[in-house]
Formats: C-alpha cells, structure tokens, sequence
C-alpha cells in the first residue's frame, strides 16, 4: 500500500529577519487582541499539538497492525495455495489412476478367471484323450499278440510275406506295406501313451500355477489403495477449504486494516494541518507584520506611526491575491506572485 504523504511544515511567518519584540499598547484593542491571542497559544495550538501527536501515533500503529495483516495474508495464501495445488495435481491424479487400476483389476479378475476354466477344461480333455489312448494302447498289445500267435503265422506271412521259421515271400500285391502299417499300429499306440502322459502332467501343472498365481488377491488391494487414495484426498480438500476460509477472513482482515491505516493517514495530515494554521496564527498574533505597529529603529528608538495615511491598504491587496490563488487551485500552471511581491 502506498504510504499517503503529508505536505512538508511550512515555515513560521514572519520578516526575513526574524520576529521582533512588539511594543503592545495598553487600550482595549490591545487587550482584546491579547485575551485571543491568549486563546490560541494557551488552548487551541496545545490542543493541536496534542491531537497532532495522538494521530501520528495512532498511525504508526496502525501502520505496524497493517504490516502483520499484510504478512498473514500472504502466508495464508501461500499455504492454501500450496494444498490447492497438491489437490488439483496428486489428489486428481491418484483418483483418476485408481479409478482406471480398479477397471483394469476388474478386467484381470475376468480374463483370469476365464483363463482358468479353460485351463481346467483342457486338463479334462486330455484327462478323456488318455483314457482313449489306453485303449488304443491295450488294443496294440492284443494286436502284437495276435501277430506272435503260431496260430496266426500263415495269416501274418500272407499279409507280409514273413513268418518266424519260414523262407521270405513275396506279399501280396495289395498289402505291400502291411508290414510297416502293423509294425507302426502296435509301436504308435505306445509313443503316443507316452506323450499324453506329459500333456497330462503338463496341463495340471498349468491349472495349479495359475490358481497360485493368486491374481484374485489384487482386488482386495486395489480398494485398499482405492479407501486411503479417497481419505487423502479428503484430508486435502478439507485443509484447503479451510485454508481457503482463513484466508477470505485473512483478506477482510487486511482490507479493514488498510481502510483504518489510510483513515489514520488522513486524520494526521488533518491535524497536521490544523497544527501549522494555529501555529501560523500565533505567529502572526505574536510578531504581526504591519507597517503601522511602532517598531524600534536602528538605535532602539520606536518608530512613530503616521495616524494619517492608510493602515490597511496592503491587507486588502493580500486578501484579494488570496481569492487569486483560490481561483487557481486546481490549474496546472502555478500561481503568480504578486506585482507588489508584499504578500
């Protein structure tokens, strides 16, 4: 806040040489003059003073209460701001990101649990695959039999040309590869055993890591995060709000005190100025500038007034440079001086 200034004191009237002793005459002008005179100086220029120096006083403290108000002010702002700021960019933000880790949590949790109900349907698929195999497998063991059988050897030599015990023949046409298609139906079936036992394993192996896994658990940490994301930003609305409140109390507080620093202000140029025009009057009272008062001469003599020339000629020229000047004011230009330059 600019600091409203008071115009300098002005100086005391009087000659450039200072006031000289009046020789005050004993009539009753002189003494009214006196019993007014007497007003001023004893009463009305020490009361001035006096409301002058309360006022300068007043406005110092006032000045000071404004300073702490101003300061109050500023750290209050600074610390709304500051929980303002933390609420539009953490608090925003950790809502925001819980709210997109709660759809992702959700949509884990589905594919999770859709991953394991397909796992666990393939495990009962090659479950039912084995029990197949076993059979196919039980059926290469009775095939093999059959072909071992002595009962069978003229049935197996005919299909392939070999029998144990016997010279090799030509098959016949047709059923040239029938032996390589018996001899892969009775070895096949139990490679074959061999692998679905490891897709058997290997599948229930799968179905336990992802139920270890334990993906389910991130829901319950997910509104976890989610309650304590929700009670800080709470507690920083809640702070902010109240830091915004303290500061709009803050404001008014500041407002009402630059309201009174600038009353003071004006109170004291007041008094001031009441101050410099009683001042200005007993000066003028107490060591008037007329030409008619008798006044010493250079070797202590009183000079003799003429009762017959004009005594207040020059007093009306100085009232009337006086209107001059009140015309003017408010111009831009300064006021010109006086041709006479008495006033």
């Amino acid at each position: 806040m600019s600091e409203i200034h008071q115009s300098p004191k002005r100086p005391r009237q009087g000659n450039d040489k200072g006031c000289e002793p009046c020789i005050e005459l004993d009539n009753p002008t002189q003494k009214s003059i006196n019993r007014e005179r007497v007003k001023i100086c004893d009463l009305l220029l020490y009361d001035a003073s006096e409301a002058l120096s309360k006022q300068e006083i007043k406005y110092k403290g006032e000045k000071r209460v404004y300073n702490d108000k101003k300061c109050m002010f500023v750290w209050t702002e600074e610390n709304y701001q500051r929980y303002r700021n933390l609420e539009i960019t953490v608090g925003t933000e950790l809502l925001q990101t819980n709210e997109s880790v709660k759809a992702n949590v959700t949509n884990y949790n589905k594919l999770n649990k859709d991953l394991g109900t397909a796992l666990k349907n393939i495990a009962k698929q090659i479950k039912d695959v084995k029990a197949k195999f076993s059979e196919f497998k039980d059926f290469a063991c009775k095939l093999d039999r059959c072909l071992k059988d002595k009962c069978n050897i003229a049935q197996v030599k005919a299909l392939t040309g070999k029998s144990p015990g016997c010279e090799p023949e030509t098959p016949i046409e047709e059923c040239a590869d029938a032996e390589a298609i018996l001899h892969e139906l009775v070895c096949l079936p139990e490679g074959l055993m061999m692998d679905i036992d490891s897709l058997f394993q290997s599948s229930h192996d799968v179905v336990g890591i992802q139920v270890f896994s334990n993906i389910d658990t991130l829901e319950p940490l997910q509104k976890t995060l989610e309650t304590q994301s929700k009670d800080f930003e709470k507690q920083i609305s809640e702070v902010m709000k109240l830091r915004e409140g303290d500061m709009k109390k803050q404001q008014e507080d500041l407002v009402k005190s630059v309201q009174e620093i600038t009353k003071a202000a004006m109170d004291r140029n007041n008094a001031r100025s009441d101050f410099e025009g009683y001042l200005d009057a007993v000066d003028f009272l107490c060591c008037p500038d007329c030409e008619c008062i008798p006044k010493n001469d250079d070797t202590g003599q009183q000079k003799d007034c003429d009762d017959c020339e004009p005594r207040l000629k020059d007093c009306e020229k100085c009232i009337c440079n006086i209107c001059e000047e009140v015309k003017k004011a408010f111009c831009c230009m300064p006021p010109e001086k006086p041709k006479d330059g008495k006033c």
